[in-house]
């Protein structure tokens, strides 16, 4: 068996792999890093683990194939040079921060453009999106919105209740019995 045989049988699984990673993702970025030694890219690895999103490094043809077979041609333009690919599962917004957090320190990577919920941006809108609330925290924000009225009304109730309660206890006293 020759390197020529065992090597388009790689690169099908490495295909399949970006299949799977785009039709499961909410937002693909794509950013150019050459210049990070492989101790950064483990460290940047690590941070998007943590956070529950993915990053990849594949040659730009074999991304360019996967976008494509999933009808995603937007980011074509841009797959040129040393890119890496990072892709938001449950949070769309989480990698343009992890990204924004790592390159404070090294300048590097340097976001190129993002496919963010079908929609293509290039580097300076992306400085928006990640000021993007995460998800749990705009769920926080709904929840507190639809709990204030709940809690004002209950808190008139009780004053009500409780103003009826002094009236009543008033009357009693006035007619001369016990308090409550």
């Amino acid at each position: 068996m020759t390197d020529r045989t065992v090597f388009p049988s790689k690169k099908v699984e490495i295909l399949s792999q970006l299949d799977e990673l785009i039709k499961q993702s909410k937002s693909i970025y794509l950013a150019e890093y050459s210049g990070l030694n492989v101790e950064k890219i483990t460290l940047l690895r690590d941070k998007f683990y943590e956070k529950g999103a993915k990053i990849q490094v594949a040659k730009n043809t074999l991304m360019k194939k996967a976008l494509n077979n999933n009808g995603i041609t937007a980011l074509d333009p841009f797959l040129d040079g040393t890119n890496i690919f990072a892709f938001g599962m449950d949070d769309p917004s989480v990698p343009a921060r992890i990204i924004f957090d790592f390159a404070k320190e090294s300048q590097l990577p340097k976001l190129k453009s993002c496919l963010f919920e079908g929609l293509l941006y290039g580097p300076e809108k992306i400085e928006m999106i990640k000021d993007l609330p995460s998800r749990d925290e705009a769920l926080a924000a709904l929840l507190g919105q639809i709990e204030a009225p709940i809690s004002q009304f209950v808190g008139t109730l009780n004053e009500i209740i409780r103003s009826f309660l002094a009236v009543l206890d008033a009357l009693i006293q006035e007619k001369g019995g016990a308090p409550a």
